[in-house]
């Protein structure tokens, strides 16, 4: 899903990364070749990890909701990367005219390995009671106007 935070007109598909030494390395010799102040979306984090956000508008702009990735054989995959998944990016720098810092754009995303329990747990450890398989939500049927306070 893009990332909307600041509204339908800002969303766009985002992706932050450990910045290391080979990382750092590509990314200081990007700088000094395209002779640019700074590089956005670099930061640290609070235990000192440089993190760099990659971002990209592309599918926003043309209605997809989800960033088009492709699975470790290069296939396209409706899988979508979290936290911990191991990803190679496609990313292209532009130096920027309106002040000469320079910004890394997504262009493509590979999943390399899934972070199991984020995907398909959501974060939660398996654990008794419902099931939720095969559960439908009821259809809306119609809007109520005059409805009473609802018992929960």
């Amino acid at each position: 899903m893009p990332d909307d935070k600041f509204g339908e007109d800002s969303a766009n598909h985002s992706v932050t990364i450990i910045v290391d030494e080979e990382l750092q390395t590509q990314l200081d010799d990007i700088l000094a070749e395209a002779e640019a102040t700074k590089i956005n979306g670099l930061r640290e984090d609070e235990d000192g990890v440089t993190l760099l956000k990659a971002k990209s508008k592309t599918f926003v702009k043309k209605g997809d909701k989800a960033f088009p990735c492709r699975d470790a054989k290069a296939q396209p995959t409706k899988a979508t990367p979290y936290g911990g998944d191991k990803v190679r990016l496609r990313l292209s720098p532009v130096k920027l005219t309106r002040d000469g810092s320079l910004s890394v754009f997504l262009n493509g995303c590979q999943i390399i390995e899934k972070n199991q329990v984020e995907s398909e747990t959501g974060g939660f450890e398996p654990t008794d009671g419902f099931d939720g398989t095969g559960f439908n939500t009821p259809p809306v049927t119609e809007e109520c106007t005059e409805c009473e306070d609802m018992p929960f």
